[in-house]
């Protein structure tokens, strides 16, 4: 089923972008045990945007050493504008899934505002899922439309031609839209995004991911027809056989064309684990910004390094930046599941 209407486009994430939305990890969240190196983790985000790109900060009101943290560390940045700080309530700091998500319509910006509990109501989300309305009556948002249905920023990705590439795992889970069908929801993202296709994949998953299957840590458009996605080389591991169905549906994957796509594969760092749980790292979760693409490393020296130089292979276009997320990933999420890039 292909939607034929051309007024309305997702757009890509490498197309020029007006800011990165972050939210500053505080005490009364799940960081209170790790955010001494939570913060740091974030000032070094901010800053390393900050050369490409402005970053507007949500900083909770009950936070105060947290504001004085990034209005310390990041002075000459905010001086200078590239970083703005806003003062609403969060819960955590995962942007990619609250924040609101950018469309073009009829040649204008306009932000949709969807539902967000928390993947399926497994942790507290009643502040996350204000923020966008918080930051339109802050005059930080416009156009911004709400959406009677929860979908998370991770679980999509767009090739910014009318193509998206999704999980049913994650969109077909139980807590997020139980009254819909997986029609429905294929019919409502066509309609919501102006899509051609909608590119469905039933296999693929992370040992430790609480998302049901995010695609940012699985397989992402780095071009309008190339993919990049999460390879797992050791047959023992546990990601090897869903990682390895999941491979082969994406060598099955046809574009609007009927052709199929350029792959790339990306390794997997060692395995990582927190609290005797393994941890989902992917180098997939990296981040697009204005000329440059941030990727995750994870103190992994060969398999960073392999990545890197894969990625960097690929986008010759662009500075490409290794991010230290050893700390990010203790709590599931990298640099991408943290940001969301406003256009």
């Amino acid at each position: 089923m292909l939607n034929k209407s051309s007024a309305i486009r997702l757009k890509a994430e490498w197309e020029e972008q007006r800011a990165i939305l972050l939210s500053f990890p505080h005490k009364h969240s799940d960081w209170q045990d790790l955010l001494q190196s939570a913060r740091k983790c974030f000032v070094r985000i901010i800053k390393c945007i900050a050369k490409f790109e402005s970053v507007y900060v949500c900083v909770d009101p009950r936070d105060k050493k947290g504001l004085e943290l990034v209005q310390k560390s990041c002075k000459k940045e905010l001086r200078v504008g590239n970083v703005q700080i806003f003062r609403v309530y969060s819960n955590d700091i995962w942007a990619r899934d609250f924040g609101a998500i950018s469309i073009q319509k009829n040649g204008a910006n306009t932000l949709l505002d969807f539902g967000f509990n928390g993947w399926g109501l497994k942790f507290r989300a009643n502040f996350d899922n204000q923020i966008n309305r918080a930051l339109y009556k802050l005059g930080v948002f416009e156009n911004l439309l709400t959406q009677d249905l929860i979908l998370e920023g991770g679980s999509i990705d767009s090739n910014g031609c009318g193509l998206l590439l999704t999980t049913s795992q994650c969109l077909l889970e139980a807590n997020r839209n139980p009254h819909l069908s997986k029609q429905e929801i294929h019919s409502r993202l066509l309609k919501i995004f102006g899509l051609k296709k909608v590119l469905w994949l039933e296999n693929g998953s992370l040992c430790g991911d609480d998302t049901d299957s995010h695609i940012d840590n699985l397989a992402r458009f780095i071009a309008p027809k190339t993919i990049a996605y999460a390879k797992c080389e050791d047959k023992l591991d546990v990601n090897f056989k869903p990682l390895e169905a999941m491979e082969r549906e994406l060598f099955a994957l046809r574009d609007e064309n009927d052709k199929p796509f350029r792959l790339i594969a990306l390794p997997l760092p060692k395995a990582r684990f927190y609290k005797g749980e393994r941890l989902p790292a992917s180098y997939v979760n990296f981040l697009f910004v204005n000329n440059a693409l941030l990727v995750p490393t994870y103190k992994d020296k060969k398999s960073d390094k392999k990545a890197l130089q894969i990625l960097s292979d690929e986008l010759p276009h662009l500075k490409v930046l290794g991010i230290d997320c050893t700390t990010l990933i203790k709590w599931h999420g990298s640099i991408h599941c943290a940001s969301m890039q406003l256009y």
